[in-house]
């Protein structure tokens, strides 16, 4: 099933594997996302997120559904949606943007008509939006809203205080899984997201960084039955 109906149904559990080489994804980098994806494409996860980027020179295999990264700020890449069509397995889609004050129109003006072009074609866009270091007492409102405005169906962000409050004006919110945290850590954290009714989990670098992602996966899959 794909994660379009999954959504609908309840909440889902996948993994990012999107994310830029550098500290937070030295194991990924090791092993490569192709034989990650291997190693664990058999447990009952709901699928993936992959980068544009990666995936255009060498689309990668898996059983399971997938967002596909084709937007990110600051970088300013958007994948043209001439090159999105021809990639035949792609249905769901991802952009990522952060916000650095109450003011700031970046993220609006960059993504509104793309992400409308994306909707016109059918494709469900989630918008992993986040407060940037320069946002002073961040409200999380605010940046829900620009993912609103964007046209987003779905929106992607970090637990907070008060999260459950969060006015999602009818897209279904994504938790993400933030820095990597250390076993009991993570199981805690795990324990926070799964007792918000709202939210989906979306854990990339506390599974692909750990020792253990197996017992992670099965650990995120335990809790949510």
């Amino acid at each position: 099933m794909d994660i379009k109906e999954l959504v609908k149904k309840g909440r889902v559990f996948i993994i990012p594997l999107d994310h830029p080489p550098g500290e937070d994804s030295e194991q990924l980098e090791k092993i490569g996302v192709q034989n990650f994806v291997d190693s664990i494409n058999l447990m009952n996860h709901d699928g993936y997120i992959f980068h544009a980027n990666y995936y255009v020179r060498k689309p990668i295999k898996t059983s399971k559904d997938f967002f596909l990264t084709v937007g990110e700020q600051p970088e300013n890449f958007k994948l043209p949606l001439e090159e999105i069509k021809k990639l035949k397995k792609v249905k769901n889609l991802t952009i990522f943007f952060e916000v650095d004050n109450p003011q700031d129109r970046n993220a609006v003006n960059f993504y509104k008509d793309y992400v409308s072009q994306l909707k016109n074609e059918g494709y469900v866009v989630m918008g992993m939006g986040y407060p940037s270091a320069k946002f002073e007492n961040p409200d999380y409102q605010i940046i829900s809203n620009i993912a609103k405005e964007i046209g987003c169906d779905y929106f992607k962000t970090d637990l907070y205080e008060g999260i459950e409050h969060l006015d999602l004006k009818g897209m279904n919110l994504f938790i993400a899984g933030g820095e990597f945290l250390a076993d009991n850590d993570f199981k805690e954290f795990v324990g926070r997201v799964v007792n918000l009714d709202i939210a989906s989990l979306s854990f990339g670098r506390n599974i692909f960084e750990s020792d253990k992602p197996l017992e992670r996966i099965n650990f995120v899959l335990n809790q949510l039955k």
